[in-house]
């Protein structure tokens, strides 16, 4: 795996966040002295918390993003912020998470985003899943991948994917393996079909350090992303170890013989 995503959401104070990162960077530090290979951590704090940390962070280590943004570079838009003022805060911004959809989302003005991320220079951290469980989630994820994707070429934007199905947000257990990589390897092929020569798909949802070991074993993830463990700087440490750990190992990993 390549990645490690910490979604924030509404949670730390600036004062929080900075003690969680500062936990964080330092955990991440002594492992890079004892000569591990990290993945590349994003960290997406809540906006007041980005201009604090962007003046600590160890980009050895940990690179930032924000949770969201308008689609348009300046104009009348009362507490927005646009990507153009994200340019030299984050190198990353979300857009289309599922939690967004109540304040207006819908799969258009998510493409609009995304298109207004890729103008600026910055990398769009795509999430898309299918609303309920059932049989068709994999053409509901796969629709909501093309529509979000309708104003941007893959074959020359950086993206990152996350496939975060919406039932499986806040919930005790993360989606079944088979069901998580089923979907992967369908969307990965829709980016291929696309253009993306090198499509990354992370996965997002009730991912804990209890269960990040079966994450970690499908090989068609380039990641993980987590909200609640990821708030505990112990328990997102040991997230990254175990993908370390699965990284480094062959025969942790969910490879067919």
């Amino acid at each position: 795996m390549r990645y490690v995503l910490a979604n924030w959401k509404m949670y730390p104070t600036v004062d929080e966040a900075l003690a969680v990162l500062d936990a964080i960077q330092s955990g991440l530090r002594q492992r890079l002295e004892s000569g591990l290979t990290l993945p590349r951590v994003i960290v997406c704090p809540p906006f007041v918390a980005l201009a604090p940390l962007r003046a600590v962070v160890d980009d050895r280590v940990v690179w930032l993003g924000a949770q969201n943004c308008h689609w348009e570079r300046t104009g009348p838009y009362t507490g927005e912020i646009s990507p153009a003022m994200l340019t030299g805060l984050v190198e990353y911004v979300m857009v289309g998470h599922s939690e967004r959809a109540g304040q207006g989302d819908t799969d258009e003005r998510v493409a609009h985003k995304l298109a207004a991320v890729a103008d600026c220079g910055l990398v769009p951290i795509l999430f898309v899943g299918e609303d309920d469980r059932g049989d068709d989630g994999v053409h509901r994820a796969e629709y909501r991948l093309r529509q979000r994707l309708s104003e941007v070429d893959v074959e020359t934007r950086s993206l990152v994917v996350v496939y975060e199905p919406t039932w499986a947000i806040g919930a005790t257990r993360a989606a079944p393996a088979d069901h998580i990589r089923r979907i992967v390897e369908h969307l990965k092929d829709v980016l291929r079909s696309l253009g993306s020569t090198d499509p990354e798909i992370l996965y997002g949802g009730a991912v804990a350090d209890e269960n990040i070991d079966e994450l970690a074993r499908l090989e068609m993830l380039d990641g993980v992303g987590a909200t609640r463990a990821s708030l505990d700087p112990d328990r997102f440490l040991r997230i990254i170890d175990r993908v370390v750990r699965h990284s480094v190992d062959p025969a942790k990993s969910d490879r067919p013989e």
